[in-house]
């Protein structure tokens, strides 16, 4: 199953899962959005909805395809989880990301996406 969580967030979790830190050179950045685009964003100068349009087309890069592809084919066996520092899911990257994957690959690798982890483990 594929969850996602902020950092902070993680550290309350005690299950043992494969994670994947969408944090600029923690090794994953093929899939973590370009920081100019974070700093509008955050700045307020590009609106999220301009912010989801500039990182989905650079979700559509053969890397970054190739990166979902595997981490979606990895959580049909094992609890991965998209981890990234922003404490507010709703406007974060990692749901998102998680989304994009749930829609490109669900449907023909039978995955799911649960939702952030600190709801799935504290219900």
């Amino acid at each position: 199953m594929l969850f996602t969580a902020s950092v902070s967030d993680l550290k309350r979790i005690k299950k043992k899962m494969k994670n994947y830190y969408l944090i600029r050179d923690q090794g994953e950045d093929v899939v973590i959005p370009d920081k100019l685009d974070l700093d509008y964003y955050k700045s307020g100068v590009l609106t999220w909805e301009g912010f989801k349009l500039n990182y989905s087309e650079k979700l559509m890069r053969n890397d970054a395809m190739d990166w979902m592809r595997l981490v979606s084919e990895e959580a049909i066996s094992e609890d991965v989880v998209l981890i990234d520092e922003e404490n507010d899911a709703e406007y974060s990257y990692r749901k998102f990301l998680a989304e994009r994957m749930l829609n490109m690959f669900s449907g023909h690798l039978k995955f799911q996406y649960m939702g952030e982890l600190i709801n799935f483990y504290e219900k």
